[in-house]
């Protein structure tokens, strides 16, 4: 099977956060890895967000 990637707008309401958030991240480089497709076009590997949202899980149990 192939990787599925997804634009940052999809990739952010999958996470339930904004575009703006996740934009603000790159920034910083705190965020998800990415690919730059093009002038300002990124587009994240949903297996990789998926495992980046899982390490910043806080609380309850892993």
């Amino acid at each position: 099977m192939s990787e599925v990637f997804l634009s940052r707008r999809q990739i952010a309401a999958r996470g339930g956060f904004s575009a703006n958030t996740l934009a603000n991240y790159a920034r910083r480089g705190i965020g998800p890895a990415f690919i730059q497709v093009g002038s300002g076009v990124c587009r994240y590997s949903v297996t990789a967000f998926d495992a980046w949202l899982a390490q910043h899980m806080t609380g309850g149990s892993k």
